[in-house]
């Protein structure tokens, strides 16, 4: 008994001198200097980056030669991916969709309409949204199933896209491989010419290919893509210049 009355002595004591250090502690703390604060800084601080995941509701977009591998879903899944790792950079991210819908308004019933609404208003909230850059994502498909790779798209309206261009396609190369493909320059794409900042479309690949649309399905594809996308996106904010050629 008497030894026990001790032990909890000794406890009471360690729990006050605890204590105390604590105390201490927090008076004597001195906040670093303001000026080291920037050093702490995340790379894409102060960076607003839309994404916008392809297609959505009752526009699947692409589909597998089976049907288990849909466009609208490998874009959402990637582009969440592509989100999280922005976000985590610093950057405030303006999403599209982060559902399974479209932007068309609800009594837009012909598929032509609410294709032509849908994309219409993803350029108005885009635009509305003043973001410094826009990643588009979409999966290709084309009738034969011998090709295959990843690819992006650039407007020439800005510079600033063909630089981010390249640089995604290659971190695309370096991280993922599977493509030889090289940056694109169009005016065909109609969000990417419409809205008012640099923007790249990237088509992270073929559906119509049996095995990359079995790649595409996967989550580690789809992580590993959104890596590539995000390390282009990071190189060209930390003021990297890609080689641009005509």
């Amino acid at each position: 008994m008497g030894q026990r009355g001790r032990y909890t002595v000794t406890r009471k004591g360690v729990g006050w001198i605890l204590a105390f250090a604590v105390l201490m502690l927090l008076f004597t703390y001195e906040a670093p200097d303001r000026s080291s604060w920037q050093a702490w800084s995340l790379p894409l601080t102060g960076t607003v980056i839309a994404i916008d995941p392809g297609h959505g509701g009752i526009d699947g977009g692409a589909v597998s030669k089976a049907g288990n591998v849909v466009e609208k879903e490998v874009t959402l899944a990637i582009s969440m991916y592509l989100r999280d790792f922005l976000q985590q950079s610093g950057a405030f991210v303006v999403m599209t969709r982060e559902e399974d819908k479209d932007l068309a308004s609800p009594d837009a019933a012909q598929a032509r309409k609410r294709k032509s609404e849908d994309i219409r208003n993803r350029v108005r909230l885009v635009n509305d949204s003043t973001p410094d850059f826009l990643v588009s994502i979409h999966v290709n498909s084309i009738p034969s199933p011998k090709w295959s790779g990843a690819q992006t798209f650039y407007s020439p309206s800005f510079k600033k896209s063909a630089e981010v261009s390249y640089l995604i396609q290659d971190e695309i190369k370096r991280v993922i491989g599977h493509t030889d493909r090289v940056p694109s320059k169009t005016n065909n794409v109609f969000l990417i010419r419409e809205v008012n900042c640099p923007a790249v479309l990237v088509e992270v690949g073929f559906v119509s290919n049996t095995e990359e649309a079995k790649r595409l399905q996967s989550v580690e594809y789809q992580k590993a893509m959104a890596n590539a996308i995000y390390q282009g996106i990071l190189r060209q904010y930390s003021g990297e210049k890609a080689p641009i050629t005509p």
